[in-house]
């Protein structure tokens, strides 16, 4: 006999039509553990057992985790934190009593979270009149919806009629129920958190996403509180490594059980991995609405309109939020739209993701849908590109291709890493995916960002074109200015740290970096006529006094003889010794010669010395020998100087 992958079953239906009782007669677990549970009878917190069932014939032995969960309609928030996560549902409907309200509530619930895989159980079918009419009747109630074809096993937990029956259609429910995804990243909604006297924390949920390992920590979301796992457990079975689709129980000493006065973990809460990223508190969804009403519901008739605030139950907790509807100012039922929650405090959600909403006072279930964007901006709501992006991740939410595709089409650039912390997919799918759009010319690689590739080649194309007409218009001028580049290309950045990466890019292209300007590798400055004239006649009056030259404000005092004057500095055949002096090149490098030449002959000397030697005066020698002594020729000793 081969042993299956765990699974999680969770209960549905109705408020006293025998889900804990069903649950007693299958595993021989109570799952109503609270006294107060026992004494009315009546489910309220969710309840849990296991149970191992094996495939006709020595087939595949099936481990079963099984969540119980209350139907009283005070109590169906506990029920949406328990059925999240299951594989296979068992859908409780009493033949004496037939579908209820609680039963339509739950099959909404199912609807939204996904959750198709079930085996209706028709308990006290020792009292029911007609077997036969009641199975009729649920087979009616189910028409058209998620669970049209579930089959349908009458059963009775007091005589133990039909649980063989019962057992074998699970069994065949879950021989060809998908292998569960592993993508490496680890979530454990919280569904019990407690403390055990010499142990500490401990805390259960149900792991999806990825393995995990004693002495692995995680992180505590939306806290940001990191804990390490000391410990493990699964259906009281220690172990070193839980995989998804377990229930699980972790021994997190370093965290506190949260209380009024204490922040901590408890129901509600999120383990993920370290590194998964941090919450945030807008997210954008594809939300649904049934076209069947829920009795004692009137708000499941009533259009939703956009603004309203409903509470938003995402694993095994709920946060309050405000609708903005993208499409429309209201959604009525059977409905299907765009639309962003605006939660009240921030939650961990990932793409693909299910969540149902009940109205703000918890009455009533008035949709659910599907996450398309875990962290959402609030600023471009409606704009073409963003509805372009809602649309098409709508069509197919669990479609790795269609998600970054539609990334990149929005934003033109992808961070990888912080995609990959926001989708059901391992890293490893989203590097491949990445490599195929790369192969296809589609996608290129920017650092560790993924970028569009037309968009990219836009990009370089206009920074390289912006520098060839720079230098078409300034011909005497080095080159363009970063900033004037940065500011011209702003509108086509989706992130201001790009521009570097744009500059580097453009080396390939013969576009050089040069301090803070960009130049064409073959460019050379030249002069127009008129400035040419400018600039001999500036050199002219430099060269008939080498070391006592005209003030800088006497050579260019006019915006011809600064531009010459410029021209003459960036080019080398003059140097400027301060904001007043400037001496050709070749005389600065003469002068420092013969000053070197005599430190060497003197061992040291004055400024006054070397003034005298130059022939010169105080107005060039100062300058001078500052500009020798930040070059490392010479080293001042209070007012003498030295050759280095």
């Amino acid at each position: 006999m081969s042993r299956g992958r765990p699974y999680i079953l969770g209960t549905a239906g109705h408020i006293d039509h025998g889900k804990s009782s069903l649950v007693r007669a299958l595993t021989g677990t109570d799952p109503d553990r609270l006294p107060e549970e026992q004494r009315r009878g009546v489910t309220i917190e969710l309840g849990f057992a296991h149970l191992s069932l094996s495939g006709p014939e020595g087939g595949a032995l099936y481990e079963l985790g099984i969540v119980d969960v209350p139907g009283h309609a005070d109590f169906v928030n506990n029920m949406v934190a328990g059925v999240g996560g299951m594989d296979l549902a068992l859908f409780v409907v009493a033949a004496d009593d037939g579908w209820m309200p609680q039963s339509e509530e739950h099959l909404h619930i199912l609807s939204f979270l996904g959750i198709s895989r079930c085996v209706v159980a028709l308990t006290k079918s020792d009292i029911a009149e007609d077997v036969e009419f009641s199975v009729e009747f649920v087979r009616d109630s189910l028409r058209d919806t998620i669970l049209a074809d579930a089959p349908i096993v009458p059963v009775s937990s007091i005589t133990g009629e039909g649980l063989d029956e019962l057992r074998a259609a699970l069994c065949r429910q879950l021989a060809d129920a998908p292998p569960v995804k592993n993508f490496g990243k680890p979530l454990l909604p919280v569904d019990r958190a407690f403390t055990v006297k010499g142990i500490g924390t401990v805390v259960t949920g149900t792991l999806s996403g990825g393995s995990l390992k004693v002495g692995e920590s995680l992180l505590l979301q939306p806290h940001g509180i990191e804990a390490r796992v000391r410990a493990i457990q699964s259906h009281n079975e220690a172990l070193e490594q839980a995989e998804p689709g377990m229930r699980t129980a972790l021994n997190l000493p370093e965290l506190q059980v949260s209380s009024r006065d204490r922040l901590g973990i408890g129901r509600g809460t999120l383990l993920t991995a370290v590194d998964a990223g941090a919450p945030a508190d807008t997210v954008n969804i594809r939300l649904e609405r049934l076209a069947r009403d829920i009795p004692g519901q009137p708000s499941t008739r009533r259009e939703l309109p956009s603004g309203r605030r409903v509470r938003v139950h995402h694993g095994s907790g709920s946060v309050g939020a405000r609708i903005h509807l993208i499409e429309a100012k209201s959604i009525g039922s059977g409905q299907s739209m765009l639309a962003q929650l605006r939660l009240d405090e921030p939650r961990f959600m990932m793409t693909g993701d299910r969540i149902v909403l009940r109205d703000w006072a918890g009455s009533a279930t008035v949709g659910g849908g599907v996450i398309l964007e875990g962290v959402a901006s609030r600023r471009r709501l409606r704009n073409e590109g963003q509805l372009r992006f809602l649309e098409a991740r709508s069509k197919n939410p669990f479609d790795l291709a269609l998600l970054l595709r539609s990334s990149l089409e929005r934003d033109s650039l992808v961070d990888l890493e912080s995609f990959k912390s926001r989708v059901r997919f391992s890293d490893e799918e989203v590097e491949e995916m990445a490599d195929d759009l790369i192969g296809t010319g589609a996608a290129c690689k920017i650092g560790s960002r993924l970028g569009d590739a037309e968009w990219w080649e836009e990009l370089l194309s206009r920074a390289a074109n912006l520098v060839g007409a720079y230098h078409k218009k300034n011909a005497d001028l080095p080159g363009l200015p970063l900033s004037e580049l940065r500011q011209s290309l702003l509108a086509m950045l989706p992130e201001s740290n790009l521009f570097e990466l744009v500059v580097e890019h453009l080396a390939p292209r013969g576009i050089a970096q040069r301090g803070t300007i960009l130049t064409e590798e073959c460019f050379t400055p030249t002069l127009p006529d008129e400035i040419r004239a400018v600039a001999q006649s500036i050199e002219e009056s430099l060269r008939r006094a080498p070391l006592n030259p005209p003030g800088r404000g006497e050579l260019a005092s006019e915006d011809a003889s600064r531009r010459a004057l410029s021209f003459l500095l960036r080019s080398g055949t003059a140097t400027e010794l301060n904001d007043k002096v400037v001496i050709l090149t070749e005389v600065y490098e003469d002068a420092c010669d013969r000053i070197l030449a005599f430190l060497k002959a003197e061992g040291q000397a004055t400024a006054s010395d070397l003034r005298q030697h130059l022939d010169t005066s105080r107005r060039v020698i100062m300058p001078l020998l500052e500009r020798m002594d930040a070059e490392g020729r010479t080293s001042r000793h209070g007012d003498y100087r030295t050759a280095r």
